[in-house]
């Protein structure tokens, strides 16, 4: 029997007004699966919204759809329910029961809460917003920042000292690993860090590292990113103290042939972690940021 379920807590009863509210579910991958949102407003005609599979579906053993509910006005109701088409059938629905989930536009913003709770984060991602800047939000689009893996990686320095380009030491890999939900390779030991520490303690982050993936597969990592040595890291490191755990900040792209894994190839990655200078390893999260529907007031 085909399965369809909520990926996280599906919109009912209030919702803030002028916001989209987002929808996603879970089911079975299959080739001929596809997802519609059936809405009505009252008494009005039934539309239908197909639900789109999400950016990193490839990283388990489910799919998810999404797809945004239209904004309402403060008092407006729409009733939804969501169903898992195959080879033009209804072979499963949320509700399963023939009834409809409803939900109803409440003033901006609700009595004793902020915009920041105004819709929930679906499919296990984050939801973060900006604060409110003169009754607005500052930022003009969702976005969930969804948990890929765990980085570690030990390395070995070699100096090469001042430079025009800044201070140059070159990390090279020894060791290391990423581990994830879903994601578990080697880090091969060719690749490290070129890296140019500038007067102000800020490292400019240069990676290039190859993982083996356990099915065989060969990918490379490319980043950039910022590696903040602090306001005296620069006399240190030169003085050879490599002490402290500072944070790090990193923006990986990834390149592969294998067919398995090709989705990496269109993916932005953000990684965040600290550097645990005595050991010279690297402990760094990955996540993968994604957009989603429009702030009304952005």
């Amino acid at each position: 029997m085909a399965r369809l379920e909520a990926a996280d807590v599906l919109p009912h009863g209030e919702v803030v007004a002028q916001r989209p509210s987002p929808v996603a579910v879970e089911t079975d991958p299959h080739v001929a699966n596809r997802v519609r949102v059936l809405q009505r407003k009252g008494r009005g005609p039934v539309r239908v919204a197909w639900a789109q599979p999400a950016t990193l579906a490839r990283l388990g053993p489910t799919t998810t759809y999404r797809t945004d509910l239209p904004a309402l006005d403060e008092g407006e109701r729409l009733d939804y329910r969501v169903e898992l088409m195959r080879s033009g059938r209804t072979v499963a629905a949320v509700p399963n029961d023939g009834t409809w989930l409803s939900i109803v536009g409440s003033r901006a913003v609700p009595d004793g809460e902020d915009a920041s709770n105004a819709a929930p984060a679906t499919g296990g991602g984050v939801v973060r917003r900006l604060p409110q800047i003169g009754g607005h939000d500052a930022a003009r689009w969702d976005f969930n920042l969804r948990f890929f893996a765990a980085l570690t990686v030990d390395l070995r320095a070699e100096v090469l000292g001042d430079t025009p380009e800044g201070y140059r030491i070159n990390f090279y890999v020894t060791s290391g690993h990423l581990t994830g939900p879903h994601f578990d390779a080697e880090i091969k030991p060719e690749g490290g860090d070129w890296m140019s520490i500038r007067p102000d303690g800020i490292g400019a982050v240069n990676i290039r590292i190859t993982y083996e993936v356990g099915d065989g597969a060969m990918v490379l990592e490319q980043a950039g990113g910022v590696f903040d040595l602090g306001p005296d890291g620069f006399a240190k490191v030169k003085a050879g103290e490599f002490t402290g755990t500072p944070p790090f900040y990193a923006t990986p792209k990834w390149s592969t042939s294998h067919p398995d894994w090709q989705w990496l190839n269109r993916q932005q990655g953000f990684g965040v972690g600290r550097v645990v200078l005595e050991k010279l390893q690297v402990q760094c999260d990955i996540y993968m940021p994604e957009v989603l529907g429009r702030l009304a007031d952005g």
